[in-house]
């Protein structure tokens, strides 16, 4: 049976064109959402076929491009009726999705003109128009008496009563006996289980008010008991502890509870590579279960998820991505997501197949969860409980303030978000427990700048200053001109800290002499330890090449360690009194227990306050006895003097949802050539060194120096495969080559991933890649940016005597046998002069005349 095609042509060509970026005056917040839904569906290629021509209403939708398949009942436009298997229509609360939508334009409209008979059964099923609710539709032959029967369990808009969740089983026996044909689906019978479970487990907890006594072997605190049972009671929870305070020892506790209470019987803990064996001892220590850290190759892995015992099961968040791809038989009856910030950014893959792993409880665990925008609260959100904070769409319009270009100016109702989560999430912080925690002072250390070092930064300013002059003409960067800003960011950050960080052959800098002149004093002055962090492996090369040339003792942590041999790094930092001196890359900055150390030093700062303060809390944590003292060293002149108020915009982005500050954060719109703003609001560049190959030496305009990879074990960076040779993860997935854009928003049926969302999706900055019907899709409008460049290095090149010079020794050649001078300009072929030959002639032609 050969399946009815959504054209691109014909009558769907007459759908009006939406913005979706922009909400039309005329019409209201939801019906633009369902306007985006159609034209999304008129115009990709989506497959439209009935599955049996006996059941009406009844069909398959297909992308031919991705091979995703929906199942999808359509009872007319609109209909109350219509159901699509696809995430979108189970969270948008529309009640259509592009899938529906499809349908409806199918055969030139033939399915919505259609006159739908009503089933001849009653159905209890789940409505996800607005909010999840179970309902029944009543009809077939016995529909007097199944209405009589419903109406002891229903409400009068046919809504099972709250009370009688507990007693459905009782009203679906009775159903059945007055008709056998009547249905219950699969979705609302799964939401009736949950809700009683639900139920049972508040009765349980509400009957037993010390739970948690003898649970562990060691007492936890007050704050970390009410943690356990939070994770008890609701079963899908966020962990939103401040770092430092034991979140790890309060999710070990919640599973212990649900095991004991016959609830769950496995658990997978997903965690950074670096926090495998952490886990595993942790686990042993407080609970006295043998915890399993699955390893081995994709096949091996499988297997064991699938058929070990083991109730507590251990893997990377690498890892765990290959095992599904490959194929799993079976699933967790509980997942603990360990640093779950990591899969903040909706679209990346990772997060993608992690949102494939169902289970019926999950606990997030995270000092984090929000870091730069309200987008990766949401995607986080989607892992514990999608129905929380409502449709993408919705929660966009309600904390969003965008200016006429899209630009996020800032954020609103945050504290109503803050009271939203409380659901689900669960947040206190040293201050708020009362624990005698020591002082700490945080101190940040201006250090001067080389003029090498200005030069470079310098040079990629002003390429930054013609990119955001760009975007400002066109309200828009090509996917070429973001991957260049970011490479020219980049290389600002790099060369603040030293040139040998980009050439691997000079050394201009001053950041090394001064974190060494601190060390040395340290050293000199008492036993106290001391963490270095820096972003870049090659930094951290300088330093302890200095630190060896003076005999002091150190231990360095990146990575490129295996994660087999980290422990013992730790180890000897921890209880070698000669090992003063622990260095990390960001590989080292979150699960890491460090309290042998009392001071920090941050040789770079780092985008967000969140990966700030997970450096921090690697030795500003509990069990810590002494005062702490945090050095963050700042460049004079450089990019890190701006980042500072970067760092500070986002505090309170996270203080007004989590911890209850400021309600609304305004950005700051003086001057829009401030790169700080053009990386809080337009660009999503938490990650903004992009990993190339050491042998790529192409950064960007008018650089020439390598772009080592970031050392950072939060990355998320698209990939396809990562290398698992051992089991000595990286920690750094390769970056390869980009999905196609069209092919996954095309199908990713979340609102957020829906190419009719209003706003950009989690994950996705506010500064939109292309615009299709925008100037650059016309070979005049291009014409005129490339003239625009040329006029700009033009510019840039007549700026100095010194540069003047430059550019006529590379155009003007002397022939040494004759003397003669010429004009030398590189051109790609004769055919090019040519071109530009005739049409310098039309143009002096046309003037003659």
């Amino acid at each position: 049976m050969k399946g009815k095609q959504v054209k691109k042509s014909g009558k769907r060509n007459s759908l009006p064109k939406y913005n979706p970026n922009r909400r039309p005056e005329d019409m209201s917040l939801e019906e633009w959402q369902i306007a985006l839904r159609r034209q999304a569906a008129s115009k990709e290629y989506l497959i439209v076929k009935p599955i049996d021509f006996a059941r009406e209403g009844y069909f398959n939708v297909t992308n031919p491009q991705t091979g995703r398949k929906y199942s999808v009942v359509y009872r007319g436009q609109s209909s109350p009726w219509n159901y699509c298997s696809c995430p979108d229509f189970h969270t948008n609360q529309l009640g259509t999705c592009k899938h529906l939508e499809a349908v409806g334009l199918a055969a030139d409209g033939k399915y919505a003109r259609k006159k739908y008979r009503m089933p001849d059964r009653s159905t209890v099923y789940l409505d996800y128009k607005g909010q999840p609710r179970v309902r029944i539709r009543l009809g077939g032959e016995h529909k007097e008496e199944m209405t009589l029967l419903a109406s002891k369990y229903f409400d009068s808009d046919l809504t099972l009563f709250d009370e009688f969740y507990d007693k459905f089983g009782e009203f679906l026996e009775a159903a059945k006996e007055i008709d056998p044909a009547t249905k219950c689906v699969d979705d609302a019978f799964n939401f009736i289980i949950r809700k009683r479970a639900d139920r049972l487990r508040n009765n349980i907890a509400d009957a037993t008010p010390d739970m948690t006594d003898g649970l562990l072997s060691t007492d936890l605190y007050p704050y970390q008991r009410e943690g356990a049972e939070f994770i008890f009671r609701h079963g899908r929870a966020i962990i939103a502890d401040e770092m430092g305070l034991g979140k790890t020892i309060q999710a070990i506790a919640g599973a212990m509870l649900l095991k004991q209470n016959g609830f769950v019987g496995s658990v997978w803990i997903i965690c950074p590579t670096s926090l495998k064996y952490q886990w595993k001892n942790e686990i042993k220590k407080f609970s006295g279960e043998d915890a399993l850290v699955v390893e081995g190759n994709v096949t091996e892995r499988a297997k064991t998820l699938d058929t070990n015992p083991a109730f507590f099961k251990i893997i990377s968040y690498h890892s765990m991505v290959n095992t599904i791809r490959y194929g799993l038989k079976s699933m967790p009856d509980m997942v603990v997501y360990d640093e779950v910030q990591r899969l903040k950014n909706w679209d990346t893959k990772m997060s993608r197949t992690m949102r494939l792993l169902k289970s019926d409880y999950t606990v997030a665990l995270s000092g984090t969860p929000l870091e730069n925008k309200l987008s990766e609260l949401y995607s986080v959100m989607q892992l514990v409980d999608q129905f929380v904070l409502g449709p993408y769409w919705k929660f966009v319009n309600d904390t969003t303030d965008t200016d006429s270009t899209g630009r996020i100016t800032g954020y609103k109702n945050l504290n109503i978000i803050g009271d939203t989560l409380r659901q689900v999430m669960i947040r206190r912080t040293k201050k708020s427990v009362k624990l005698q925690m020591p002082p700490r002072v945080d101190k940040n250390l201006h250090v001067p700048t080389t003029k090498e070092q200005l030069a470079i930064h310098d040079d990629c300013k002003w390429n930054v200053s013609i990119l955001i002059s760009r975007w400002r003409r066109l309200g828009f960067l090509s996917e070429k001109d973001r991957m260049r800003l970011m490479l020219l960011l980049s290389t600002m950050r790099m060369v603040a800290d030293s040139t040998f960080i980009l050439d691997q052959k000079t050394r201009h800098d001053t950041k090394i002499d001064e974190a060494i002149s601190i060390v040395n004093d340290v050293v000199e002055s008492g036993d106290d330890k001391i963490v270095i962090f820096s972003q870049w492996e090659r930094m951290q090369r300088l330093m302890a090449a200095e630190l060896e040339a003076r005999g002091i003792g150190f231990r360095f942590l990146h990575g490129g360690v295996p994660s087999a041999k980290r422990g013992a790094l730790i180890n000897d930092f921890m209880t070698d009194h000669a090992c003063r001196v622990f260095l990390s890359t960001d590989a080292g900055s979150t699960g890491l227990n460090l309290q042998a150390a009392s001071i920090v030093i941050n040789l770079d700062l780092p985008w967000n306050p969140a990966v700030l303060e997970q450096r921090i809390a690697r030795v500003y944590r509990l069990g810590q006895p002494r005062q702490i003292q945090v050095i963050n060293m700042v460049s004079v002149g450089t990019i890190e003097v701006n980042m500072l108020d970067t760092l500070a915009f986002k505090t309170g982005l996270f203080e007004g949802v989590l911890d209850g500050g400021d309600d609304t954060v305004i950005l700051n719109d003086k001057k829009f050539d401030r790169i700080a703003e053009l990386l809080d609001n337009n660009l999503d560049l938490e990650k903004e060194t992009v990993n190339l190959p050491d042998n790529e030496t192409e950064t960007g305009a008018d650089t020439e120096f390598e772009t080592p990879e970031s050392e950072d074990d939060n990355d998320e960076s698209e990939y396809e495969y990562i290398s698992e040779a051992d089991d000595n993860e990286s920690d750094s997935p390769e970056l390869t080559e980009t999905e196609n854009s069209q092919e996954e928003n095309s199908e990713e049926p979340s609102p957020e991933n829906d190419p009719t969302s209003a706003q950009p999706r989690p994950g996705e900055n506010a500064l939109p890649r292309e615009k299709p019907d925008s100037p650059t899709a016309t070979p005049e409008s291009e014409l005129i940016n490339k003239g625009m460049e040329f006029l700009g290095g033009l510019a840039k090149a007549l700026s100095s005597q010194e540069s003047r010079k430059r550019l006529v020794d590379s155009i003007v050649k002397e022939d040494p046998a004759t003397g003669q001078t010429t004009l030398s300009i590189p051109v790609a072929d004769k055919a090019t002069v040519a071109n530009v030959l005739n049409l310098m002639a039309g143009i002096f032609s046309s003037i003659n005349k």
